[in-house]
């Protein structure tokens, strides 16, 4: 069993009207995990607790990394739409990311353990010890690209670092 998924969450962002906001779970090179809750969240309670295990339900979003999640034999939907806890995430054609509003904490823990079991089986990490947490605006194809720059360019420094 893997880490409790909140024992990884970083926050981001604090702000009064838009709520908090959790930095990424980038897991292997190509799925990236954001579990978020606070007042402006599809969470329950709907508030903003600094007690994260407070929370019964929270809003999460899985998106890939390069390509729309849902394209058959490319995205990695298809890895996971018929699992128990797929149904309440919304289904875009086309789109790099899939939500889920007032997933139960149990359901978001299967999540984060059946990522790390597809990315382990894709040989993009060997544990869960290479889960890394990212900014959302940090470009993570750039970021992952040439691991210190293409053509002599200097690649641009995202925050990614390994949960510890």
């Amino acid at each position: 069993m893997a880490k409790d998924f909140r024992e990884l969450l970083v926050e981001s962002s604090r702000h009064e009207q838009f709520g908090r906001f959790f930095k990424e779970l980038a897991v292997g090179f190509k799925v990236v995990l954001s579990f978020q809750a606070s007042e402006t969240h599809a969470c329950e309670p709907a508030e903003t607790l600094d007690d994260l295990y407070a929370y019964t339900k929270w809003e999460v979003s899985m998106r890939q990394v390069d390509k729309a999640i849902d394209i058959p034999r490319i995205g990695v939907w298809s890895f996971f739409k018929d699992k128990e806890w797929a149904a309440p995430f919304d289904r875009p054609e086309y789109q790099r990311a899939i939500a889920g509003e007032f997933i139960p904490v149990e359901d978001c823990q299967r999540i984060l353990e059946d990522v790390i079991e597809y990315a382990v089986s894709h040989d993009q990490i060997k544990s869960e010890d290479e889960i890394t947490v990212v900014d959302p605006e940090v470009d993570l194809k750039r970021a992952a690209g040439c691991g210190g720059g293409c053509g002599g360019k200097k690649a641009d420094k995202a925050e990614k670092k390994p949960v510890q």
